[in-house]
């Protein structure tokens, strides 16, 4: 896969966390019944939030098939605005990236986009700013359900008991850590400096 086509599809990835009928029906974690009553966090501050994150584990997403290193770096823009540039390792080894930006929509949820695509609500659900990230997204169709979740850490490789306090936000609000898979960060993954 070629670097640009590799782009393309991690922004149509922010048009699967969206919500979108027509991207929505690529994503792999799709159920029957509504999706769960979740709680963001209501104080959240994206100014300590600012900074690089890792995903440590995420539910599968047909977009970030064979992607590992992945990884997020938020810089302020000013106005409110955060630029969101998020870099991986495709699968044949290619180093990837995008650029969009993000907004605070209401209390722990942030509006996502990039160019030309819908954008896309990141509910963070619970973070301490400098260890853990827990952020999920689930829609619903008919009588189904989306949904998308990833576990982000300050370190690239973190202590179990911060593992443990991300994951508990998930099982706080009732979401399958099950369906988790984690992802690869390693000393050979092509970060930006």
């Amino acid at each position: 896969m070629s670097r640009g086509s590799t782009m393309v599809a991690l922004a149509l990835l922010a048009a699967l966390i969206s919500g979108s009928e027509a991207a929505g029906f690529l994503g792999r974690q799709v159920s029957q019944g509504t999706c769960p009553n979740i709680t963001n966090k209501e104080d959240f501050d994206a100014v300590p939030y600012l900074g690089r994150w890792y995903e440590q584990e995420r539910y599968d997403i047909v977009f970030q098939s064979g992607m590992d290193c992945v990884n997020a770096i938020y810089s302020d823009m000013g106005n409110g605005y955060v630029e969101v540039h998020n870099t991986a390792r495709t699968s044949y080894g290619d180093f990837t990236d995008i650029v969009g930006q993000a907004h605070v929509v209401e209390p722990g949820v942030l509006l996502v986009e990039f160019g030309g695509y819908v954008p896309a609500l990141y509910h963070v659900l619970n973070t301490d700013y400098e260890n853990f990230s827990s952020v999920y997204n689930c829609f619903e169709e008919g009588n189904y359900h989306w949904q998308y979740a990833w576990l982000l850490t300050r370190a690239q490789f973190p202590s179990e008991e911060v593992i443990a306090a991300g994951r508990q936000a998930f099982t706080d609000n009732g979401i399958d850590l099950d369906l988790f898979h984690v992802t690869y960060q390693g000393d050979d993954c092509p970060y930006l400096s």
